[in-house]
């Protein structure tokens, strides 16, 4: 398969700050990883993004909602203390 044969992959990207969700500071975590994804990638990228606070029912609808609804490929996550209560339990499906 050529570069432009491949598939496009769905990537989501979840950010859970309180202050950068409610706009007191730049998220620098989404653009981040972007930027390192878009060089390491060789596939066609759809972005999925949901900067969000850090709030475990936020946490989980927003990768429940990537995962179910959305069908990423994958969902990269980055942010506050939250997301390791909530993810480190989280098995590949």
């Amino acid at each position: 398969m050529t570069e432009s044969t491949l598939a496009t992959v769905t990537i989501g990207l979840v950010s859970a700050s309180d202050r950068a969700s409610s706009g007191v500071y730049a998220d620098e975590g989404i653009p981040a990883l972007k930027d390192w994804l878009q060089s390491a990638v060789k596939n066609p990228i759809h972005f999925v993004e949901a900067l969000i606070p850090d709030e475990q029912s936020e946490i989980e609808n927003a990768l429940k909602t990537m995962a179910d609804k959305q069908q990423c490929d994958v969902v990269f996550t980055t942010g506050a203390p939250a997301l390791h209560r909530v993810t480190s339990h989280l098995k590949p499906r």
